[in-house]
């Protein structure tokens, strides 16, 4: 399917700890190049503008991505992968958001164009492998934001019942595996054995 590129930007959420790695992740090299700069050459083949969200401006992923990288802080820090996606919608230029995680370095072009293309009329597209949905490899719309600030104020972190209670449309496991047959979108990297698998 066909949509329209100016209707979706990219954000990549970079704001976690990674405490198990006891490093940031998207600094974690993979064949001598960092998980970030992986992310950022396919997003930018997709994207005009790519949004990376970190903790605060003394991230040491703070830094000049060149003009079609805007590097933004948590809105509401401390407040999970949910706080990520709302600043993200805060500060995207266009109605949608697909949103990763920094620590995903191998996402398929074919499966994020397939989520964008399904978009239209919806509140999210998310694709799912079984019974498990991948909300941090996603598309939302930003009218949706109010909604996700009220639940961060609360103290409601959890994605999935944000997911539950807005029109989203769930790309399915055949679909999802059209586009990428090995799933690699969703490998991501958590503890030093993730790396080794990666490298």
């Amino acid at each position: 399917g066909s949509y329209n590129e100016e209707d979706f930007t990219a954000a990549i959420l970079a704001g976690g700890r990674g405490r198990r790695l006891g490093t940031n992740k998207a600094l974690l090299e993979i064949e001598g190049r960092t998980i970030l700069d992986r992310i950022l050459e396919k997003m930018l083949e997709v994207f005009s503008d790519v949004l990376l969200v970190v903790k605060d401006e003394d991230s040491p992923l703070s830094g000049d991505y060149g003009p079609r990288v805007k590097v933004v802080s948590d809105l509401l820090p401390e407040r999970g992968p949910l706080g990520g996606i709302y600043t993200a919608m805060e500060h995207s230029p266009s109605p949608y958001v697909f949103v990763m995680a920094c620590d995903m370095p191998y996402p398929s072009l074919a499966l994020v164009r397939r989520l964008l293309s399904k978009a239209e009329g919806r509140e999210a597209v998310v694709p799912r492998k079984g019974p498990h949905i991948e909300p941090l490899f996603a598309v939302y719309h930003r009218d949706t934001r109010q909604d996700v600030k009220r639940r961060l104020e609360a103290g409601d972190l959890k994605i999935h019942d944000f997911i539950d209670e807005i029109d989203a449309l769930f790309l399915e496991e055949e679909e999802v595996c059209g586009c990428d047959p090995e799933f690699r979108s969703f490998f991501n990297i958590n503890t030093p054995e993730d790396l080794k698998k990666a490298r």
